[in-house]
C-alpha cells in the first residue's frame, strides 16, 4: 500500500451480539437491547463523519469506513469506548489498514498441502484490490477476536439481591415489566441490573403513535397497522388460540463470496445498500401480505416483533402459526428485491456478469411455547439455518426449516432433536425437511388445506405416521375410503402432491404409494414422508385467530 495515501480502511465488528440481545427472554429488554445496537451503529457513523471519514457500510453489529490514515487509531479508541458506554457489556473488534497488500503470488506449489492451499485459494479469489483489502480486515478482525481476553465484569456480592431478569447481577431499581396501555391491568413490577435496566428503559420507553425500536417504527410508518405494538411476548400471542412463538432467523446466501467478487469501492456500497434495502422491504411487504388482517384490528396486537435487519440478516419474534408463511413470503421478495435494487442502483446499474444468476437467503424456523426462553430458540434456529444453507447449496435455491418443540426441551442444537424424526433400523424417514423454496410453496398450500381440517383427523393420521409406514398407510387410505367420492377425489390429489414433495431429484421413480418416496443413502434403501411436515404447519397455522377448522 502506498503510505502516501490519505485515507485508509477502518473495518470492526460487535462482539457477542446475541449474548447481549438474547441474555433475558423479556420482549422490553430484547427490542432494547437491538436498539441500543443501532444507535451505536449511528453514532459510530456520525463521529467517523466528524473525523472527515466516510461510510461504506454500516449494519448489523458490522462496518466498513474510509477513514484519514492519521485519524484511524483515535477512531478505533473512540468506537471501542461507544460500545462499552452505551450497552455496558458489548465490545467491538476494531481493525484498520497498516501495511502494504502481500503481492498475489503466480507460482503454485508442486503438490502436497500446499497445493491444496493454493487450489482452495484460487476458488476464493478475489476480483479486484478493494476486495482483497477487505478480505484481509476481514481475516485480521477474526485474528484479533480469537485473541480477546478482557470482558466487561460485574461485581456481584453473595448477599445482595439478585436481578429478577438474568439473574446473574445484583438489582438496582424496581420498574414495571412493561409499559402499560390503555385499559391495562398495571403490570408487575420487576427488580433489574444496570445492565438489564439499561435495555429495558430502551426498549420499553414509548410514545404515542410511535413504535418502539428502529425497524418497528419504519414498519408502522410503511403499513400504518390500526392495531398495537405489543409490549410484551405475552401480548405478542394474545390473539392465537394457543401460546406458540416462533423465531426466524433468515440471512442470504454466498453473500461473503459475492462480495469478494465486486471491483471497486463504489460496486461494494452499492451492493451493501441494495442487501440492506432489499431486505427490508421483502421482510416488510411479507409481514402486511400474510399478517395484514390482524394488523386491521384496532383493538389488537402485532402478532409479531422485528428484532433486527442487519444487511441480508433478519431477526423476528412471530406467532407460530404465521411463521412459515411469512418465510415462503419474504424469501421470494427478497430474490425480487436485491434484483431490483441493485439493477436500479447509482453505483452498479445493471447485473455484473460474473455474479450469479440470482442472490438468495435460507431461514431457520425454531417454534416453541411463549415461555421457551428465547435464547434456545435463538440457537435452534441458527442451527436449522446452517441446515438451510446447506440444502441452498446443493439445489443453488432460497431454502428453510423449521423445528418444533411441543413440549419444552432444553437444547442448543436441532441436530438431535430431529433425530426424533427418523425410524431405525427400519429406515423411515417422517421428515422432508429442509425444503427448497419452490417445494416450500407447494407445501404451504398443502398446509392451508390441512389447517382447515378437523384437528382430530389431524392428530389421527400424525399418530398413525409415528407408528412406521405401513400403520399409516392402512389408517390414511382407510379414513379417506370412508368419505364421499367427490371428498375422496381431493384428498388423493392432496395425497399426491404430498408424495411429490418427498422425492428426491437424484432418485426418481414411481412409488407403489405417493404418501411414502424412496431413496437410497449410499447403498441402502430409505422412505420418507413429507405428510408430518405438513400435519405439523398446518395445526400451527390453524392456531391462528384467522383460520376456521372443520367440526369435529
Amino acid at each position: 500500500m502506498d503510505h502516501q495515501r490519505e485515507t485508509i480502511l477502518l473495518h470492526g465488528d460487535a462482539d457477542a451480539i446475541k449474548e447481549l440481545v438474547f441474555e433475558t427472554s423479556s420482549l422490553p429488554q430484547i427490542r432494547g437491547g437491538s436498539q441500543l445496537l443501532v444507535e451505536c451503529e449511528a453514532e459510530v457513523t456520525r463521529r467517523i463523519e466528524q473525523l472527515g471519514g466516510e461510510k461504506i457500510y454500516c449494519s448489523g453489529g458490522s462496518f466498513l469506513f474510509k477513514v484519514p490514515a492519521d485519524q484511524a487509531e483515535e477512531a478505533k479508541k473512540a468506537i471501542e469506548k461507544l460500545y462499552l458506554d452505551r450497552t455496558l457489556m458489548a465490545t467491538v473488534t476494531v481493525v484498520y489498514e497498516q501495511h502494504p497488500l502481500p503481492r498475489p503470488s503466480t507460482d503454485s506449489p508442486p503438490d502436497g498441502w500446499a497445493r491444496r492451499l493454493w487450489d482452495a485459494h484460487q476458488h476464493a479469489q478475489q476480483s479486484g484490490d478493494f476486495a482483497r483489502r477487505v478480505a484481509f480486515l476481514i481475516a485480521r478482525v477474526r485474528e484479533a477476536k480469537a485473541q480477546k481476553r478482557e470482558v466487561p465484569f460485574f461485581e456481584t456480592f453473595p448477599f445482595g439481591r439478585r436481578c429478577e431478569s438474568c439473574g446473574k447481577r445484583v438489582a438496582l431499581e424496581e420498574v414495571l415489566r412493561y409499559e402499560p396501555g390503555e385499559e391495562e391491568v398495571v403490570p408487575e413490577r420487576v427488580a433489574l441490573c444496570q445492565v438489564c435496566l439499561r435495555r429495558h428503559q430502551e426498549g420499553v420507553r414509548g410514545k404515542k403513535d410511535k413504535a418502539r425500536g428502529r425497524f418497528n417504527q419504519e414498519f408502522l410508518d410503511f403499513a400504518s397497522p390500526q392495531a398495537k405494538q405489543p409490549p410484551d411476548l405475552d401480548h405478542l400471542v394474545k390473539s392465537a388460540r394457543r401460546t406458540y412463538i416462533a423465531f426466524l432467523y433468515a440471512d442470504g446466501n454466498d453473500i461473503g463470496r459475492l462480495l469478494q467478487q465486486v471491483q471497486s469501492e463504489d460496486e461494494f456500497k452499492a451492493l451493501s445498500e441494495a442487501l440492506e434495502k432489499g431486505t427490508q422491504q421483502a421482510l416488510f411487504e411479507a409481514l402486511r401480505e400474510v399478517c395484514g388482517p390482524e394488523l386491521r384490528k384496532s383493538e389488537g396486537y402485532w402478532p409479531f416483533e422485528i428484532v433486527n435487519i442487519g444487511g441480508d440478516d433478519v431477526t423476528l419474534l412471530v406467532q407460530a402459526g404465521y411463521a412459515w408463511e411469512v418465510a415462503v413470503e419474504f424469501l421470494q421478495r427478497f430474490e425480487e428485491k436485491i434484483k431490483a435494487q441493485i439493477t436500479a442502483s447509482d453505483g452498479l446499474g445493471h447485473w455484473p456478469q460474473a455474479w450469479p444468476e440470482r442472490i438468495t437467503a435460507s431461514c431457520g424456523i425454531a417454534i416453541a411455547d411463549v415461555k421457551y426462553p428465547v435464547r434456545y430458540l435463538e440457537l435452534l434456529a441458527s442451527d436449522l439455518l446452517k441446515q438451510a444453507k446447506q440444502e441452498a447449496k446443493a439445489r443453488n435455491c432460497s431454502a428453510l426449516s423449521f423445528l418444533w418443540l411441543a413440549n419444552p426441551i432444553a437444547a442448543e442444537k436441532a441436530e438431535p432433536l430431529m433425530g426424533h424424526y427418523t425410524r431405525e433400523p427400519n429406515g423411515w424417514d417422517l421428515t422432508a425437511r429442509p425444503y427448497g423454496l419452490d417445494r416450500a410453496k407447494q407445501l404451504m398450500e398443502l398446509v392451508q388445506d390441512a389447517s382447515q381440517w378437523s384437528r382430530t383427523l389431524r392428530h389421527r393420521w400424525g399418530e398413525a405416521l409415528e407408528k412406521g409406514m405401513w400403520v399409516s398407510l392402512n389408517t390414511v387410505y382407510y379414513d379417506i375410503a370412508r368419505r364421499k367420492d367427490e371428498e375422496r377425489a381431493q384428498f388423493a390429489e392432496f395425497l399426491s402432491k404430498v408424495g411429490r414433495l418427498a422425492q428426491r431429484e437424484e432418485f426418481r421413480t414411481e412409488a407403489p404409494a405417493p404418501l411414502w418416496q424412496p431413496y437410497k443413502e449410499g447403498q441402502r434403501p430409505r422412505w420418507r414422508t413429507a405428510l408430518l411436515d405438513v400435519l405439523e404447519l398446518a395445526e400451527l397455522r390453524a392456531m391462528r385467530p384467522d383460520v376456521k377448522e372443520e367440526e369435529e
